[in-house]
């Protein structure tokens, strides 16, 4: 007999491969009495759905095509289209781990319609023995080893990735993920930021998901900084000022010392030469410095900072989920 019931959302763009690995665990983990339903949300990537039917008939997977190939579009349109009020979010290269359900199922019980769980984001092993820049990021998130679940934590710590919440009233009156962020960066903190004004707690779940992007190159990590300066914060502060200023790229912005930086001349430049050295010493496992990719991190931002206020046209921001 069917007693639990969940809807899972997964926005896609060309990664077939991985949301089959999706699937095959969430099959793995299926029982009698669980029953789920699945929205991919695709733009037109010509997966071939003839594959999504070789699982369990607890799983009941939805594949749709739209045509905003924007992040934020098809995490709404997927959430909309749900028939279940508890809501799991994940990404298309995010492999949940054996666990995942019953960890989820367990806090949706526990929890009331004011709540958005964010889970653990492990990146693989292999890839953290490897390059210090995911040793970085993996650093940058929580998990088992410092987990509280009774404390709450800020709008830029938590992660659409591995998102749950209870679908309800309250969820529509306030809106979901705002569209207007075509670019890079910061639709989960807005969110997020939106959710605590509204009386929203953000609590941690156990709940893992092993984010693997394949084979990891620090320089999509520079472009998301570079773009994160040019794009992201230009679309926060155009969608919500208010929660731009409660970020810390806003009050690095705004630091005399950035500006007086930003504005010498060459400054592009040298950047792009501290960038490559520092990019580098990626693989160099007793060179890793947190602080020298912290700095990598400002000085990217800085980058697309400075491009934003030059008012080039923008002929990537709507390309960048591409």
């Amino acid at each position: 007999m069917i007693t639990e019931k969940l809807s899972l959302v997964i926005p896609t763009y060309r990664r077939e491969r991985p949301i089959l690995k999706i699937l095959d665990s969430l099959n793995s983990q299926i029982s009698n009495n669980i029953f789920i339903e699945v929205n991919i949300c695709d733009s037109f990537s010509n997966y071939d759905d003839k594959k999504f039917k070789a699982y369990k008939d607890n799983i009941d997977i939805k594949y749709y095509n739209i045509k905003k190939n924007i992040l934020a579009s098809k995490r709404n349109f997927g959430i909309n289209k749900s028939s279940f009020n508890r809501l799991i979010l994940i990404d298309d290269d995010c492999i949940p781990n054996e666990n995942f359900l019953e960890i989820y199922l367990n806090d949706f019980s526990n929890i009331d319609e004011n709540t958005i769980l964010s889970g653990i984001v492990l990146y693989p092993q292999e890839y953290i023995k490897s390059f210090n820049h995911i040793r970085f990021k993996q650093s940058r998130h929580f998990t088992l080893n410092n987990f509280d679940k009774n404390l709450n934590f800020l709008p830029d710590k938590i992660v659409a990735m591995n998102m749950g919440f209870i679908k309800s009233d309250k969820t529509n009156k306030i809106g979901l993920f705002n569209e207007n962020f075509t670019g890079y960066g910061f639709e989960d903190f807005e969110f997020g930021y939106r959710c605590i004004s509204n009386g929203y707690k953000l609590l941690k779940t156990k709940a893992t998901i092993v984010h693997d992007e394949g084979q990891p190159d620090i320089n999509n990590y520079i472009k998301k900084y570079y773009h994160l300066g040019r794009d992201g914060m230009q679309n926060l502060i155009k969608v919500n000022n208010l929660a731009a200023e409660k970020t810390i790229y806003y009050k690095i912005e705004n630091n005399t010392v950035f500006q007086f930086f930003s504005k010498l001349i060459g400054i592009i430049k040298i950047i792009k030469i501290l960038e490559k050295i520092i990019s580098r010493l990626d693989k160099f496992k007793l060179l890793y410095i947190p602080l020298l990719i912290d700095f990598l991190r400002l000085i990217s931002y800085m980058r697309g900072y400075i491009d934003r206020n030059l008012d080039k046209k923008n002929s990537e921001i709507n390309k960048w989920y591409e």
